[in-house]
């Protein structure tokens, strides 16, 4: 099992093309805290759905790579990283300002037995510093809808910046929807 990086009993391995991924992250998704988020226009997918949709992402050499956050060897949350370059259209169009080194993540913690325990804070600080030193990332920018106060909290607990409202590709009741544009960068030295 690929294990990208660990912290205490946090551990964020390789999404699997495997049932229970897909099971578990299909419960996550209909779980309130993360369906008013997590692509609020469209409908809750199926294991089905997001084993078409994210298959890629859990094969080693996509652009994107999907992980599973687990505490003490149960899934709890889901993560992808991946180079903003690669999505040369979507970072013009949200103006992202990359470089060639700059990366981006996307988390939600799932299960609501470990919601708001600092799991997701620490989980971003410890693939922030892999995706640093493993994959030579010079920062790491992501957004966050505007009203989602809960998540910006966590990012500036790891460390993340608030840069500048962009609009993002994301949307909400049909509309393009206001972000923050959050950047962290590896400390000095």
């Amino acid at each position: 099992m690929d294990v990208f990086t660990t912290d205490g009993e946090i551990a964020v391995r390789r999404l699997r093309d495997h049932p229970d991924d897909w099971a578990a992250m299909a419960r996550w998704r209909a779980e309130p805290h993360v369906a008013e988020w997590w692509d609020p226009d469209e409908p809750v997918p199926t294991a089905e759905e997001l084993a078409e949709d994210y298959a890629e992402e859990a094969t080693p050499g996509g652009k994107a790579t999907g992980c599973i956050v687990e505490v003490d060897g149960a899934p709890v949350g889901y993560l992808q990283f991946y180079r903003w370059a690669d999505f040369a259209d979507e970072t013009q169009e949200m103006m992202i300002g990359e470089g060639p080194d700059t990366w981006g993540i996307d988390i939600h913690v799932g299960d609501p037995s470990v919601a708001g325990r600092g799991v997701g804070s620490r989980t971003v600080v410890a693939i922030c510093a892999f995706l640093a030193a493993e994959r030579g990332a010079s920062d790491v920018r992501l957004t966050t809808e505007l009203g989602n106060v809960r998540a910006q909290r966590a990012y500036e607990r790891a460390g993340f910046r608030k840069v500048r409202h962009v609009l993002d590709t994301d949307t909400r009741d049909g509309e393009r929807v206001w972000c923050w544009l959050m950047r962290w960068t590896p400390p000095a030295g």
